[in-house]
């Protein structure tokens, strides 16, 4: 399953890319607790783009096997970075939720389908999550 969309540089948009992403992944064999993650990277990713690089940006979720690879392309060709977390602050913490989430996670510069230069970060998950389950039943 492929999913891929483009967006204004809007805050709105960043819910969205989550809203569209969630009824693409219906049709997958994932599970709550794997689409939940997907859909948190995402949310933080794109809300990076709009928040940071203030540009278009296209976000893709791509399943493949037992992984999920989340991408977000903006046109700004700086990179993105793990702030030191201060309890004091209101944000920064996104990418240190992706880098706890995913598997793996990083960015390089590339271009999108226009030839236009800017970066892409990408986060892979893992989709064997299984459900938690009560011990009880």
């Amino acid at each position: 399953m492929r999913w891929r969309a483009a967006f204004a540089p809007d805050a709105g948009n960043v819910g969205r890319a989550r809203a569209l992403a969630s009824q693409a992944l219906e049709d997958t064999e994932l599970g709550a607790l794997a689409v939940g993650d997907v859909l948190l990277v995402l949310g933080e990713l794109t809300g990076n783009a709009v928040r940071h690089a203030r540009t278009e940006f296209t976000a893709s979720v791509i399943v493949s096997g037992r992984i999920v690879r989340v991408e977000v392309f903006d046109r700004n060709t700086g990179a993105p970075s793990l702030l030191g977390l201060d309890e004091e602050s209101t944000s920064g913490r996104g990418l240190h939720l992706v880098a706890a989430i995913a598997i793996g996670w990083g960015w390089h510069t590339a271009r999108d389908d226009a030839g236009v230069p800017g970066k892409l970060v990408w986060a892979e998950l893992r989709t064997d999550l299984t459900e938690a389950t009560d011990p009880e039943t």
